[in-house]
């Protein structure tokens, strides 16, 4: 998937599989992001993973250092972790996006999309886009090659 260079830190990226429990328990915490939630009540927002599966996910992502408990026990996301608010974030849209279209996608069917390279149409299309539309990474990146050229 191309990435924004103008806002890209390579040092955060993060590297969870989308179809774990991992991230499921990270779109929930991170989704909301002003809450502590209990094993209980986390298991009751996400009834298709076993109990004893969420409590043992939730102490691999505190010793992570993915996510907070606090003294008494409810677990929630931290403040300084935008890369995990942002990938919850792309999780929420990709669910919301497989909703919409009611269609049987699976996340195999998403991931396939980067590996077909841009369509003609499409870079026609962006040839003639307006000027009050961002550029796109190749209008605004001179390659090395092009710079020798000139």
């Amino acid at each position: 998937m191309p990435v924004d260079l103008r806002t890209h830190d390579p040092s955060d990226d993060v590297h969870i599989n989308p179809r774990t429990n991992k991230a499921a328990i990270i779109r929930v915490l991170y989704t909301n992001p002003n809450y502590g939630f209990t094993p209980s009540e986390i298991h009751n927002r996400l009834d298709d993973i076993p109990k004893g599966s969420i409590t043992g996910t939730l102490t691999r992502l505190l010793n992570d250092g993915d996510i907070g408990k606090t003294a008494d026990g409810y677990y929630h996301a931290l403040k300084g972790r935008d890369d995990l608010r942002r990938f919850a974030r792309g999780l929420v849209q990709v669910q919301a996006l497989t909703d919409r279209y009611d269609d049987d996608f699976t996340p195999d069917d998403i991931e396939q999309t980067d590996d077909h390279p841009t369509s003609d149409a499409h870079s026609e299309t962006r040839q003639h886009s307006g000027a009050d539309e961002e550029p796109v990474p190749e209008d605004w990146i001179e390659s090395v090659d092009d710079s020798e050229q000139a």
